[in-house]
């Protein structure tokens, strides 16, 4: 028979466990970045909003699926064999695809959860969506690209105005020495 003050503190862990997988949810809910947890066989079991809204996957649409949903097939393959063998992949770029077909140029960090004596039982999987910084990029390039036109263009001129001013100092010396020797002339 179990007594009171066991009962209490049973009952006590057990809330202590039920709030702490409140916090849990309610965290992995509130996240911004796009985050999915998967199976060590590359299934989906849960992705948060963010993931969602990211993507335009709803829960039905990912929930059970296999990570090559969103993710090239042969890729997602080599990350969740690279999370079986070391604990984690960060900052590195992939493409996912949205439900719309569309491609989101992406970095993403995966964390395999492993379990104490029994290996890998889930890998967490989080993307940033780069589209806007890779339009930055591009239009950088091409104002950069535009900046340098602008420049050779400058040098050409600046060239062009140098040798216009040089010929001119000429013209003007030679001038001056014409009216001096026309000078001389006229006075003697």
């Amino acid at each position: 028979m179990v007594n009171k003050k066991e009962k209490d503190k049973t009952e006590t862990l057990l809330e202590d466990i039920s709030m702490l997988e409140q916090y849990i949810q309610d965290l992995f809910e509130f996240t911004p970045l796009p985050l999915c947890f998967i199976n060590p066989k590359g299934m989906i079991l849960e992705a948060n909003p963010a993931f969602l809204e990211e993507t335009g996957y709803s829960e039905y649409d990912i929930i059970g699926k296999e990570l090559s949903v969103f993710i090239d097939e042969e890729i997602a393959m080599k990350i969740i064999r690279e999370l079986l063998e070391k604990d984690n992949i960060e900052d590195r770029e992939v493409a996912i695809k949205t439900k719309e077909g569309d491609i989101l140029p992406a970095t993403f960090f995966a964390k395999s959860r492993k379990i104490k004596d029994e290996g890998v039982n889930g890998i967490f999987l989080s993307f940033f969506n780069l589209t806007e910084i890779k339009k930055k990029e591009n239009e950088i390039k091409k104002s950069k690209k535009e900046l340098e036109k602008k420049m050779e263009e400058m040098e050409k001129f600046n060239r062009l105005t140098i040798g216009r001013e040089l010929k001119m100092t000429e013209l003007k010396d030679k001038v001056e020495k014409l009216q001096k020797e026309l000078e001389k002339y006229k006075n003697s």
